[in-house]
Parts: structure tokens; C-alpha cells; sequence
């Protein structure tokens, strides 16, 4: 049932989007409706916004399986690493959408410009989870390393 209620919001959400584009798909939609989700604001986050974003994610879960093949190519891996670290990413993205906001508001200008920021702002999040996995990775071996050395010697670590 939850299932075919996200379907239902999500090509809800695909006619209002069509209707503000398209003039002659707005006199299909009643007014009161319009008002209440045209114009869709990004600035605020929106009751609807929420619903649209948790029916996409429960779709997607529904529809591939965890051990699904697909998700162990190689090109899917930045991608899983990102996910794994997603606070470090989620903090870094922060921080370069302030950067990348100044860069295309006071510097480059175009769609090749936006491109090349978004694709430098990728980028570095992808190689701040890198090195974030990495250095747990080194941290866990210290630690451990330091453990088995205090049991040697007899000590507590």
C-alpha cells in the first residue's frame, strides 16, 4: 500500500512540475493546488519536499535488493563510499556550496561553469571519504597494535 501511495506522489509531483513548464497542461490543474506547491520553493524545506524525497528513497529500496549485483561495480564505488562516510561528506558539501556559490555568482559564468564546479565539489567529497575510511583504517590498527603491545608487556592498555 505504501508502496503504490509513493507511486501515486511521485507522478502527482511529475504533472505539477510539467504544469508550471508546459502553459497548456495548467488549466488541468485547480487552482487551490497550484497555490498550495507552485512555486516550489528549494529555500524552504516543505512538508511535500519531505514526502517526495521519502517516497523516491522507499521506491528505490523496494525496487533493488541488497545483494543486487550492480551494486558492487566499480563505477558504483565513490558513490557507496560517500554513503559510508556521509557526515564528513555531508559537512565538506556544506562548506563547497558556499564556495561554489561565490565562484558562479562572482566569478565563471555559464553552464560549462557550473559543470566544472559541480563536478570539482563531487570530486573532493569523494576524496574526503576516501581518506576519512583510510584514516579509521589506520587509526583501528594503532589502536589495536597498541593493545596487543600492552599485553605483552603485562600492562593495561
Amino acid at each position: 500500500m505504501l508502496y503504490i501511495l509513493s507511486v501515486v506522489f511521485l507522478l502527482f509531483a511529475l504533472v505539477l512540475t510539467l504544469a508550471e513548464r508546459i502553459p497548456p497542461l495548467r488549466q488541468f490543474i485547480p487552482f487551490a493546488i497550484h497555490e498550495m506547491f507552485i512555486p516550489n520553493d528549494k529555500t524552504n524545506l516543505a512538508p511535500y519536499r519531505v514526502i517526495h524525497l521519502a517516497s523516491l528513497v522507499f521506491i528505490v529500496v523496494s525496487v533493488i535488493p541488497m545483494d543486487w549485483s550492480g551494486l558492487r561495480w566499480p563505477i558504483l564505488k565513490p558513490l557507496i563510499r560517500c554513503g559510508q562516510q556521509s557526515l564528513p561528506v555531508f559537512c565538506v558539501g556544506l562548506f563547497l556550496s558556499f564556495v561554489a556559490h561565490f565562484v558562479l555568482e562572482f566569478g565563471l559564468e555559464g553552464i560549462l561553469a557550473q559543470i566544472l564546479v559541480g563536478a570539482a565539489g563531487l570530486w573532493m567529497m569523494t576524496i574526503v571519504a576516501y581518506y576519512r575510511t583510510w584514516s579509521k583504517q589506520v587509526d583501528k590498527s594503532l589502536s589495536s597494535s597498541r593493545k596487543s603491545t600492552a599485553a605483552e608487556v603485562g600492562g593495561d592498555p
